[in-house]
């Protein structure tokens, strides 16, 4: 082939290549997308053994999603997923196309061809049979078609993370408090814009600090402990001055004191006054506009969740407080008119007979009295209009209340707390109180040596934690009566410890209920969130 024949080759292929990108902007999957870059590679390019890998879904691993029946003759089956330490895994890490040599043993889709990467996704193996050494000219045009394929599939990851953030924004805007909107956020996070690292922080009520209430399994495994967010920090700077940050390589940031060795990337967006949205990648450039783009539009839809969370939990509060101000009202206005305002109206009555029967100056002042005491009567109905409830809520560690509620309770026996029980949004020294009363009752009935059990409940219709212990139990039949006031079984006992924890639930607007433990004891469950309602 001469050198203009070769040359008129080369523009023919530029040409069809260019033609075919229609085809790959128009792919509406991953599969269909990969499938047209095979028909590219090997109608237009001349390479017969093509093959499309792409990152799977745990992010670890190259995939093979498209190759033709040559290419499953060639391997007797399906081709192989390229782990990490092998080189054509590098290509897709360090983005530089790889030349094949000739090795028999070699597992690879062509004896002899190039592996180049598709931009964040994967890469492109192509050969021919018999083996060929592709040319510079031949080796621009695999990469170039593996740029257009990369652009094409950020096109259709862009589509499905906008669908899915779609989709998901009814469950944030569903969420019945803040931890239930950084829980659904963390999902979302994860599941649709794949960011398997991610966390939502929130305030704490003094302000001093931000909380971890919802992070992936995949952040516990590499943190351990996950820290708060303290002033100083970037997470802290971000929450400060509203302004989101990208640090592209923590390794090379002053910004981030002593970041854990696998996150080289690191995301964060406020949150407005709630606190921060925070997501890393193992990979340093992880985020690039694109990302950036799509996490302000989560991280506003969050805002707006929690926004909306905080607006409908003070509103429940303020309807709790007066709903339970009318049934005191209901109460005492029952007591006022059968026991106190029957007996006035017939003395107000009778005096008035007596005034007609006799003059006498005691009547004026049995008159005043009557009065007097319809004014009480009055302003004891308002004091009843008045009533507790619970104070600004916050995200509350109930491991960390637990235990420091057990180095108060006097007893000999022990405490088991698990580990997924989290965070619930109380206040805090309310909480305290339910829990230290829980903790007493368990230890007055279950004796020095109980075991007391707190744990996480939830399922479709509800959500909370429980207290259980190893000792005696309620019997079924009195399980609705250990929450009235002055109800005890024991010697010293008032009476009003589970009442008390009964009116402190009912003040945050939880429930309430004792129950069988699995040993035998007594389990109390709070119920912080009921979804069947």
């Amino acid at each position: 082939m001469t050198v203009d024949e070769a040359a008129g080759a080369a523009d023919d292929r530029l040409r069809s290549l260019y033609a075919a990108t229609r085809d790959l902007m128009s792919a509406t999957t991953r599969a269909e997308l990969c499938r047209v870059v095979v028909d590219v590679s090997e109608r237009v390019l001349g390479y017969p053994l093509t093959g499309v890998h792409l990152r799977g879904d745990d992010g670890h691993g190259l995939v093979p999603m498209a190759y033709p029946p040559a290419v499953r003759d060639r391997f007797e089956g399906e081709p192989p997923t390229y782990a990490p330490g092998d080189e054509v895994y590098e290509v897709y890490e360090r983005e530089e196309p790889l030349r094949l040599g000739a090795v028999a043993d070699r597992q690879s889709a062509a004896h002899r061809g190039i592996v180049v990467p598709i931009p964040d996704h994967g890469v492109l193996i192509a050969g021919t049979d018999p083996p060929e050494e592709p040319d510079d000219a031949r080796l621009d045009f695999v990469e170039t078609l593996g740029e257009h394929a990369a652009v094409a599939l950020d096109g259709l990851e862009r589509e499905s993370r906008l669908n899915g953030l779609h989709e998901t924004t009814r469950e944030l805007m569903e969420a019945r408090d803040s931890a239930a909107v950084a829980a659904s956020a963390t999902n979302t996070a994860h599941e649709v814009l794949d960011l398997r690292l991610n966390a939502v922080y929130l305030r704490t009520s003094d302000g001093d600090r931000l909380v971890p209430v919802s992070v992936t399994s995949e952040t516990r495994e590499l943190y351990g402990e996950v820290p708060d967010i303290t002033p100083g920090s970037v997470g802290w700077t971000v929450y400060d001055t509203a302004e989101q940050r990208v640090v592209p390589d923590v390794r090379r940031s002053a910004a981030v004191d002593d970041p854990p060795p696998a996150v080289r990337s690191l995301l964060v967006m406020p949150l407005g006054d709630h606190g921060v949205f925070l997501a890393g990648d193992e990979r340093p450039g992880r985020f690039d506009e694109s990302d950036v783009a799509l996490a302000q539009l989560f991280a506003d839809t969050v805002e707006a969740a929690l926004d909306r969370a905080e607006r409908e939990a003070l509103v429940r509060r303020r309807e709790g407080q007066l709903a339970r101000q009318n049934e005191r009202l209901d109460e005492f206005a029952s007591v006022v008119s059968h026991d106190l305002r029957n007996p006035l109206n017939v003395a107000q009555g009778r005096l008035e007979l007596l005034d007609d029967d006799c003059d006498s100056p005691h009547i004026a002042r049995m008159e005043t009295a009557h009065e007097r005491m319809g004014e009480l009567i009055e302003d004891l109905l308002a004091l009843a209009r008045t009533g507790r409830s619970v104070g600004d809520t916050e995200p509350v560690s109930l491991e960390r209340t637990v235990v420091d509620v057990w180095r108060t309770v006097d007893g000999g026996g022990s405490l088991s707390v698990a580990d997924d029980v989290g965070y619930v949004d109380a206040d805090a020294s309310r909480l305290r109180e339910l829990l230290e009363n829980l903790v007493r009752n368990a230890v007055d009935h279950a004796g020095d040596d109980v075991t007391v059990t707190v744990g996480r409940i939830g399922g479709v219709d509800r959500s909370g934690f429980y207290v259980a212990d190893d000792g005696p139990g309620i019997p079924p039949e009195r399980r609705e009566t250990v929450f009235e006031r002055g109800h005890t079984t024991a010697d010293d006992g008032t009476g009003f410890g589970l009442a008390i924890v009964a009116e402190i639930a009912d003040a945050h607007g939880w429930s309430v209920r004792a129950t069988d433990a699995d040993d035998g004891g007594a389990r109390f469950e709070v119920v912080v969130a009921d979804t069947a309602e």
